[in-house]
Formats: structure tokens, C-alpha cells, sequence
């Protein structure tokens, strides 16, 4: 999804991972309501918020577990989760730092780690590339159009140049 700030992407992808509520309408998954699929439905998404709310206080390593339990994986999984996605975001040795001393690109990026937790089938990322530092930004775009061969990906951004190369 491509448009100016303020267009509505970010409203709409909060419609479509049941964070704000809607007043009409339908979101189908498959042919069946999101609301009546529920858990099933969330099971099947990753989703990356434009806005940084984290826990400052805890490290990198501690939210992605803390997220993969409130996904319901294993703490064996999450640990094997959590090292590769680490690893895949190029955080895994600043891992043990906490949330709150890191840049607004390392936040981007354990964001995008935090969504891919569960292997979603579908990922919902809201301007993931924002705040990161050129290198970074070709780093995750290459990422994620090799994660959109086997995935549906919904991406919202205001930079034509972020979704020109994927």
C-alpha cells in the first residue's frame, strides 16, 4: 500500500489485525470473517506496527521471547525463534541491551523480528523500513521480498523507492 502520510494505511491495517474496532463491513481470511476465525486468524499473521511501543526496559532478546509466549510457542521454539530472528535482523549482539538505549532503526528491526515469531503465513508491515539508515534499508527490503515468495505480505509505506526494488 502506497500513499502520502495520513492517507489511511495505518488505519487500515489496524482494521485488518483487529486492533481498532470497525463500525461496518467485512475482513474476509480465506473466504470466512476475521472475527469469527479469531485466534486462527491471529495465528496466521505477523504483524509490525508504524508506532515503537515497547518495553524500554527490556532487552531485545526478552521482548521477542516475552511476544513469542503471547503467540503460545513453546519455550523451547521461541529460544530457537528468537536466536535466528535475532541473527536475521543483525541484532544478535546487542541481543542482551535494553529496548530503550537502542536507535530508532534497531527498534524498527526488533519489531520486524518480533512479527516474523510463528512463521506467519501472512505479515502486515507498516512502514518497516522507517528510521533505518540506508544500508539497513536495502538489508530489509531484500528481506522481505524473499520472505514474499512463499508469504503474503501487506507493506505500507510513503517511499516509492522501498517497494520499486521488491
Amino acid at each position: 500500500m502506497l500513499g502520502a502520510n495520513g492517507a489511511g494505511k495505518s488505519t487500515l491495517m489496524s482494521l485488518i489485525t483487529d486492533n481498532v474496532q470497525r463500525t461496518s463491513g467485512e475482513i474476509l481470511c480465506d473466504g470466512k470473517e476475521i472475527l469469527k476465525l479469531g485466534k486462527k486468524f491471529r495465528q496466521k499473521i505477523g504483524f509490525m506496527p508504524q508506532q515503537q511501543g515497547y518495553y524500554e526496559n527490556m532487552s531485545a532478546r526478552a521482548f521477542i521471547l516475552y511476544m513469542a509466549s503471547l503467540k503460545g510457542i513453546n519455550k523451547k521454539e521461541a529460544k530457537m525463534q528468537t536466536d535466528k530472528l535475532l541473527k536475521t535482523v543483525n541484532l544478535e549482539n546487542v541481543s542482551h541491551k535494553k529496548i530503550g538505549e537502542f536507535s530508532g532503526g534497531m527498534k524498527q528491526r526488533v519489531l520486524l523480528a518480533q512479527a516474523l515469531l510463528g512463521e506467519p503465513r501472512i505479515l502486515i508491515l507498516d512502514e518497516p523500513t522507517a528510521g533505518l539508515d540506508p544500508k539497513e534499508r536495502i538489508s530489509i527490503r531484500n528481506y522481505i521480498a524473499e520472505l514474499s515468495k512463499n508469504k503474503i505480505i501487506l507493506f505500507a509505506t510513503h517511499v516509492v523507492s522501498d517497494i520499486e526494488c521488491i
